[in-house]
């Protein structure tokens, strides 16, 4: 975190900035850009949330809790978690790919996946994209960043990409990639607001409380202690 914080710039955000957060499952939004969302909506920014996964592969073998039911239950926490950062209702968008095979798709399956996200993306027209980091250490973030990529080629946009980290934080050797290659590095700082990000994260229960009969959670207190900090960084890519 200190090489991040030397090399990073202050991140302001553009109130007339149609603003993509682009997750891969329900929670990875709030996790990387909860504060992002929140100073972008307090300050009056456009906040569109896409979740290209159900998330219904993060209790798998659950003896009670069906992958349908965790979808279902996924959806409802999402809606939750983001109407609470201020996000509306008819910005939240939920493309419904099965969790767990985001990294092994077809062509076809490939294909018409980045042509809901195109469409999405046609209908947005965002001037900032935030999309998990590449090599985030999950086949899941990995795939999204390319189907992402992919989309806005079909699109035909333009949009900034920034990249967020998620499990990178849990492993820092994962952030020398874009350390490297970013072109800039963004801090936001949210100070005084992260209460309202742990509040939202809270609304995960299915993440961060255990479903009985297990007796631990999917993200363990230690993960989530990445998270606690009034600051989010990201890394913005360069133009191609």
């Amino acid at each position: 975190m200190t090489a991040l914080r030397a090399r990073a710039h202050r991140y302001q955000p553009d109130a007339e900035a149609r603003c993509l957060v682009v997750a891969p499952h329900e929670d990875d939004a709030t996790l990387g850009c909860g504060g992002l969302i929140l100073r972008k909506r307090l300050e009056g920014s456009s906040v569109d949330v896409a979740y290209i996964t159900d998330g219904s592969a993060s209790h798998p073998g659950h003896p009670t809790l069906t992958p349908e039911a965790l979808a279902l239950l996924r959806r409802s926490e999402a809606l939750a978690a983001d109407v609470a950062l201020g996000v509306e209702r008819s910005r939240i968008h939920f493309l419904g790919a099965r969790d767990g095979k985001l990294g092994h798709l077809n062509a076809e399956e490939t294909r018409a996946l980045v042509d809901r996200i195109a469409a999405l993306l046609v209908q947005i027209a965002p001037d900032e994209i935030f999309l998990p980091c590449r090599q985030d250490g999950s086949s899941e973030h990995d795939a999204a960043f390319n189907l992402v990529r992919s989309a806005l080629e079909s699109a035909g946009l333009t949009s900034r990409l920034f990249e967020y980290p998620i499990w990178a934080l849990w492993a820092p050797q994962r952030l020398v990639r874009p350390l490297l290659t970013s072109r800039k590095i963004w801090r936001l700082d949210f100070a005084g607001y992260e209460h309202l990000k742990h509040r939202a994260l809270g609304l995960y229960h299915s993440q961060v409380a255990p479903t009985p009969p297990w007796s631990h959670a999917p993200l363990s207190p230690e993960f989530l202690s990445f998270f606690h900090s009034p600051e989010e960084f990201f890394f913005e890519m360069p133009v191609p």
